[in-house]
């Protein structure tokens, strides 16, 4: 590194050698400043090339004169806050060494610093140091303003995960069983929310059977505010205040629209759309493998096993809206008692939801609750108007698992 070659640098080259050429231009280093930072220089790229490869190939020595020049640029221009007087001024005063190992620090102290808000120990998804610096003095060599935004967005990343862990404390959890959930911050606030939106005495975050509920409560409900959470704030540290407001906010906006909209089942069953949106204890996996298991035996218990077919669901529906119990074969005196209850009190669409929801299987419900709201209701409806009662039966003889023979017409 010759000073004929520093004064030849133009701006654009990586701040070390800008620095440089200032220093030297300005006569902040003068020629046995120089030549230590050379002799420094040389003894650091030595050092660089055999902690990262081998000192003995000439790829691995130019790598580490580009890994010594991003670390001393590095903190240069964190220490003088980008002025090149005074960045000038730090290379005058400290050695080259320690300028790389300042800036190798500051690398040190982002690689702790979580990518993800999530919760999980935090080196089971890091890569290892050693990968870390060779990645950013060498591969992608970073620049002071990349690394501010790299921190900035980290830092956000350790804020959140420190927030989350204070609020699912205040349900109870302890900060190192909340790390092993493995799952985003998200979920875990979401649901934390949800609760405190519904609860004025929390108790506990919540499992599936416990979700149903509060799904309902949350749809139901019409005023905004978390009254116990405002409690909580209260003592907390100002960061998470500021930032629990915007996650309140949040919520409201996101969360809330989606509650409404989408029923509790579809939710947590749809793990393709929504996934990570709220968290569960583990037990509710247990819950949930319960819960598919009696809705499983129901429906087979109801369909004969012959769920599948549209004609026994459209059976099982329209006894279902009528106010009978459901089955697999539409016997004569059912077609005459659903004609019957028809004209007096039309169709329950309450209770054909409420069926569909809790007991036709998760795969099926779609379709299902597409079938009676666009078809067979509106369909069965118009039939059911009429008065010809061979007209009906034969409808429902088309239409349903019927027992008896259709009258020619």
């Amino acid at each position: 590194m010759s000073s004929d070659t520093v004064l030849a640098t133009v701006d654009t080259r990586p701040y070390f050698e800008r620095v440089l050429r200032h220093a030297l231009k300005e006569g902040l280093v003068d020629a046995a400043r120089l030549d230590a930072i050379r002799r420094e220089g040389a003894k650091g790229i030595v050092q660089l090339a055999t902690y990262f490869g081998t000192p003995n190939l000439r790829p691995s020595l130019e790598a580490a004169r580009t890994r010594l020049v991003t670390l001393a640029g590095l903190a240069l221009e964190a220490e003088s806050g980008g002025s090149l007087d005074a960045a000038a001024r730090l290379l005058r005063d400290k050695t080259l060494l320690a300028l790389s190992k300042a800036g190798a620090d500051r690398l040190r102290k982002l690689h702790t610093l979580p990518t993800e808000r999530l919760l999980a120990d935090p080196d089971i998804f890091r890569e290892s140091e050693k990968e870390f610096l060779d990645t950013y003095t060498s591969d992608k060599p970073i620049t002071y303003a990349h690394y501010l935004v790299e921190r900035a967005a980290r830092e956000k990343n350790q804020l959140y995960i420190d927030m989350t862990c204070w609020l699912a404390g205040k349900f109870g959890a302890d900060r190192d069983d909340v790390l092993e959930w493995h799952v985003f911050c998200e979920s875990v606030i979401n649901s934390a929310l949800l609760i405190l939106y519904t609860e004025r005495k929390p108790e506990g975050l919540f499992s599936v059977e416990r979700f149903m509920k509060l799904h309902e409560a949350a749809r139901k409900k019409r005023s905004a505010g978390f009254p116990k959470l405002d409690e909580w704030l209260e003592e907390a540290p100002l960061p998470v205040r500021n930032l629990m407001a915007r996650e309140c906010e949040r919520f409201t906006a996101e969360v809330l629209p989606v509650i409404r909209d989408i029923s509790a089942t579809e939710i947590y069953r749809n793990q393709d759309r929504f996934s990570g949106l709220f968290f569960f204890d583990t037990s509710s996996v247990s819950e949930i493998t319960h819960h598919d298991k009696a809705r499983a035996e129901e429906w087979q218990r109801i369909t004969g096993g012959q769920g599948d077919h549209t004609d026994v669901q459209c059976g099982v529906l329209l006894m279902v809206a009528s106010g009978l119990e459901p089955a697999k074969i539409l016997r004569k005196k059912d077609a005459t008692q659903i004609r019957k209850n028809f004209q007096e009190s039309g169709f329950d669409d309450k209770a054909v939801a409420h069926f569909i929801e809790n007991v036709v299987p998760f795969e099926y419900q779609a379709d299902v609750k597409r079938m009676w709201e666009d078809d067979l209701g509106p369909e069965a409806r118009v039939q059911f108007e009429g008065n010809d009662t061979a007209l009906i039966e034969n409808y429902l003889q088309d239409t349903c698992r019927a027992n008896w023979k259709k009258k020619s017409s």
